[in-house]
This record gives C-alpha cells, sequence and structure tokens, in this order.
C-alpha cells in the first residue's frame, strides 16, 4: 500500500512540476524504410545519452495506411495510440535505453508516418525535456514527380490515361513553388499555407497536382504580386463534379522580411501535450485533456517579440473536440498566420477508462519496485552472511595463530626447564 501511495504522490508532483534536466533525441530504427501493401514492418524505440529511470511512450500513426499488429509485453493499443512504460531495474538513470519491436502492416500504398512522443523522469522523479520523433515510411512504389516537368502553369496540367482516386475526390497531392519558404509543409488536408517574399518578387510558380488526375484544376493570384498582403486561390473540382476544395497560399511581398515575421517561438499547453511535437512549421496540431478541465493555459511566445498573439477558443472546453486557434498578427500589421489546435476533452467514460489504464500502469510500477525491493534485501542478506563468513574465517585464524603461539611458547619454556 505505501508504494502505491508513494506513487500517487509522484504522479502528481510530476503532474503539477516539470523540470526541464536535459535534452536529447528519440530514435525510430526502422528495420526497413519502404515496404508493400499487406506487409509488416518492425521498428524499435532508442534514446542515447538520455539519463532516464523511467518514461512513457505514446506512438502514433497513419491509420489510414498502417494498422496495429503487436508490440512488447507492457504495451497496449488503443485509440490509435499505442502507450508502452519503461522502469529502470534499478532505479538508476541509464544513458542508452531501447524499446521494441513494434509491428505494424500496411493497408494502403502511399507514405505513412510514425510519431513517438512520451514523458520521461529521472531517478529523483524530475521530468526530462526530450524531443519528439517523426519518421516515413513509403509503401508500394514512390512516384517521382519532377517539377521540371510541371513547371509551366500557363499549360493544362497534363491527363494521364486511369484515374488514380475515386471521381469525387477534389484533394491535391501535390503542392509546390518556385520559393522556399512556404509553410506549414504540404498536406492534403490542410486548405491555407502562408509564404513571405521579398518585394523584387513580381510572381510566383506553383505546381499543384490533383489526387484524381481527372480532376481540373484552376490556379489564380500568382502573378502581379503587389506590395502587402496577396492570396493565390488553388481551385479543385473532382471528375464528376460533386466536389469542390478551395486551396488558399497566403503571400506577403515586402521589402522588410523580419517585419513580416509569424512564426511562433514557443507553442505549449500547461495541461496537456501536443501532437505532433511544436514546429513553428507545422499549423496543426492535437491534444487530450482531463474530463475536469474547463479551461486550458496556452502559452504562445512569437519569434519577433513585438508581434502580436491572440488566442481564440481556449477559455471553455466543451467534451469532444474543440477548435483552439492562435493568431500571430506580425509587426507590419498585414501579415498573419493561424496555429490551430483541436483539443478533445475527455468524457466520463473516457476519463475512467484513461484512469484505469494509468492505475494500471502505477501497479506495474508498484511490482516493480517491490521485486526491486526484496532483491536488493537479498542481495543485502547475501553481503550480510558473506561479511559475516569472512569476519567469522578471520577470527578462526586469528584464533589458530594465537594457540599456536601459545603452544610455542609453552614447548619452548619446557625445553629451558
Amino acid at each position: 500500500m505505501k508504494y502505491k501511495i508513494g506513487i500517487i504522490v509522484i504522479l502528481f508532483f510530476l503532474v503539477c512540476t516539470t523540470i526541464t534536466l536535459a535534452q536529447t533525441q528519440i530514435n525510430i530504427i526502422l528495420e526497413k524504410e519502404q515496404i508493400e501493401k499487406e506487409e509488416e514492418i518492425s521498428f524499435k524505440i532508442q534514446m542515447i545519452d538520455a539519463q532516464i529511470a523511467a518514461c512513457t511512450l505514446e506512438i502514433y500513426f497513419d491509420q489510414e495506411k498502417l494498422e496495429y499488429s503487436k508490440g512488447p509485453e507492457n504495451s497496449n493499443y488503443s485509440n490509435n495510440r499505442i502507450v508502452t512504460t519503461w522502469f529502470s531495474e534499478n532505479g538508476k538513470n541509464q544513458d542508452k535505453l531501447e524499446i521494441g519491436d513494434f509491428v505494424l502492416k500496411a493497408k494502403e500504398e502511399g507514405t505513412a508516418s510514425i510519431v513517438v512522443t512520451g514523458e520521461f523522469y529521472n531517478e529523483n522523479g524530475e521530468s526530462i525535456k526530450i524531443d519528439n520523433k517523426q519518421v516515413s515510411v513509403q509503401i508500394g512504389k514512390q512516384e517521382d514527380i519532377s517539377l521540371e516537368e510541371t513547371i509551366n502553369l500557363n499549360e493544362e496540367l497534363p491527363i494521364q490515361e486511369e484515374s488514380e482516386t475515386n471521381p469525387s475526390s477534389a484533394n491535391l497531392k501535390v503542392l509546390r513553388l518556385n520559393q522556399e519558404g512556404i509553410s506549414p509543409q504540404f498536406q492534403k488536408e490542410v486548405k491555407q499555407y502562408y509564404i513571405v517574399v521579398n518585394n523584387f518578387v513580381e510572381s510566383l510558380d506553383v505546381t499543384a497536382l490533383p489526387e484524381n488526375e481527372k480532376a481540373s484544376v484552376t490556379i489564380t493570384g500568382n502573378k502581379n504580386l503587389q506590395l502587402g498582403k496577396n492570396t493565390i486561390n488553388i481551385h479543385v473540382v473532382s471528375e464528376d463534379g460533386s466536389k469542390e476544395e478551395n486551396y488558399q497560399i497566403f503571400v506577403t511581398k515586402t521589402q522588410n522580411i523580419e517585419a513580416a515575421n509569424t512564426n511562433l517561438e514557443t507553442l505549449a499547453l500547461q495541461e496537456a501535450m501536443l501532437y505532433p511535437s511544436f514546429d513553428n512549421n507545422t499549423l496543426n496540431y492535437e491534444a487530450e485533456i482531463p474530463f475536469s478541465t474547463e479551461k486550458i493555459n496556452l502559452l504562445a511566445i512569437p519569434q519577433n517579440p513585438n508581434a502580436k498573439v491572440e488566442l481564440q477558443g481556449n477559455n471553455t472546453m466543451q467534451v469532444g473536440n474543440n477548435i483552439v486557434k492562435v493568431v500571430v498578427t506580425a509587426t507590419d500589421g498585414i501579415t498573419n498566420k493561424t496555429y490551430e489546435i483541436v483539443v478533445h476533452r475527455r468524457n466520463e467514460e473516457e476519463q475512467a477508462q484513461y484512469e484505469e489504464e494509468t492505475e494500471v500502469e502505477a501497479e506495474k510500477l508498484s511490482t516493480i519496485l517491490e521485486e526491486q525491493e526484496a532483491n536488493n534485501k537479498k542481495e543485502e542478506i547475501k553481503e550480510e552472511q558473506k561479511e559475516n563468513a569472512n569476519w567469522w574465517i578471520l577470527g578462526v585464524i586469528v584464533a589458530i595463530v594465537l594457540i599456536g603461539g601459545t603452544l610455542y611458547a609453552i614447548k619452548k619454556r619446557k625445553t629451558l626447564e
């Protein structure tokens, strides 16, 4: 019982207090980087120079293209999340750690992501910051799309003989510019992008390829860019005409690049971890908070300290998904960027399940600690017995020496007499 109470106290302390002691990198060691549909891929999680004594890892992956097959004995899978725990057997910090194997199976062709995050603690119960890690797995043959072949935007995009996807798809599969700096990285679900260019840039070449190559794509607003804010619209109409999507690229043309800086330096929630981990080039995140949390505390610090940051939707958290926005307006007053977080507040059933899983992990930790203490006591008894035996042997030797010396002295005395 005392171990359970101790564990609860430790967990409460760790939730309320986070001390950053060190930074290192998680490595995802893939069996291979390219597999075929229906094939399995295994991987391990490795940390070097981490100085940790306990951790809980959370592994997320692309559910559309991968499915969970199996993992280590102390891992669990639910709601697109693999959770696994590790504890140092002797309670001391470990420099090198390797956890696995985890096995996923390919469901669909394409590029799938695997992301690892977690909570890490040293032997003093202090939280350690370790950066998250993301890797990609190619399922099936990777398409080699040449920018040079599609750079002339005055001509219609080439139409292949067969459609790759369903006729109602109006998503893009490729979005590129002939200038670096577009943010965030392209994802077909993300419809808004940002870029800042120098004042001598008159136009931007846009490469936009649809998922269904028979869908139509119309690009406007990429020519005759004006000083200030410009909007490029990429309008996609599905092959059967049933769906339309509009992608936008907000372009700021300026003489002062720094005055148009809308990047955040820091984005964090006090109540939960962001998935994926924060990167100023990533604008969309997810987080999960307890049922009891009705308001979140958000830390958003811009790279340019004079930029303006506005928080929207963080004051009232409904059960289920909530949209929280962080709008950053640059010092030029016209350039802005929006970071979005989908915050899921657990319902009572989800909270009960989460607490049950946490209790299970605490029980595992308690068992490990009890076993470790029992082993330590056994070792202490062995050491004590060994030490006692050594003293006993020493005592016998001393006694033999004393007796031998006494007998020798008596014998010599009799000889003299």
